[in-house]
């Protein structure tokens, strides 16, 4: 008897899924956290004068879409490198925060998938510039819910789960030190998926003793049948 070729098998499987890609393009001025460095992509060397071309970039550890591992705000916290490849991926739920500027405790679901995907909107506003001292935030009570159901990862399209211009990062600290990981600035194809569950793959750059990452976050939804 043939045994199933699980390769094969994968491959039929994924061709149920359409790939929806949650992350913003990298490119030249594009926004940023005050304080963190400006995005610079450039043109390093040219086909017309070098026959080769090459970008040089220029990029914080937190631009664009990007995740947090526990080494961002937690002393003896892992680094991105330190976890594994898979650590921000699985099973996701994806819930719709659009109107809030602190994301309260209700919209986080009685039985959440590992994964949390929050969309509050804030996401079309990502090509005309960002509005750095004004937008969504987690409550400190969604982030300790968050925690208290399990949920291991939690994504949203803003550039932070913490207050603009907050003194002390009340809910990184929280999230962070009970092994709950971040990924912020979704792109606004998020909002394409709220409340679907999907499958969300999140692959970070494995920067070594990185307290975060540039990534590529992508969902995989089931087709309709």
């Amino acid at each position: 008897m043939r045994l199933p070729d699980p390769v094969a098998e994968l491959s039929r499987l994924l061709q149920g899924f359409e790939v929806v890609d949650l992350t913003n393009s990298v490119e030249d001025g594009m926004p940023y956290y005050p304080g963190d460095p400006r995005p610079t992509v450039m043109q390093w060397r040219s086909l017309r004068r070098d026959g080769v071309n090459l970008k040089l970039l220029i990029l914080g550890s937190h631009s664009g879409t990007h995740v947090d591992a526990p080494a961002h705000f937690v002393d003896g916290g892992a680094a991105v490198d330190e976890l594994g490849p898979m650590a921000f991926s699985g099973e996701a739920i994806v819930v719709d925060a659009r109107g809030y500027r602190e994301v309260p405790p209700d919209v986080v679901p009685l039985n959440p998938s590992r994964v949390l995907l929050i969309y509050t909107g804030i996401s079309a506003a990502w090509r005309r510039g960002w509005v750095t001292d004004d937008y969504p935030y987690l409550s400190r009570e969604a982030a300790e819910l968050l925690v208290k159901r399990g949920v291991r990862v939690v994504g949203i399209d803003s550039p932070s789960v913490d207050a603009p211009g907050a003194e002390e990062p009340i809910v990184h600290r929280m999230l962070l030190s009970q092994g709950v990981l971040i990924v912020e600035n979704l792109s606004r194809n998020l909002g394409r998926l709220v409340g679907k569950r999907v499958w969300f793959l999140c692959l970070p750059l494995p920067i070594r003793s990185g307290d975060g990452a540039p990534a590529r976050a992508l969902a995989l939804v089931p087709r309709r049948r």
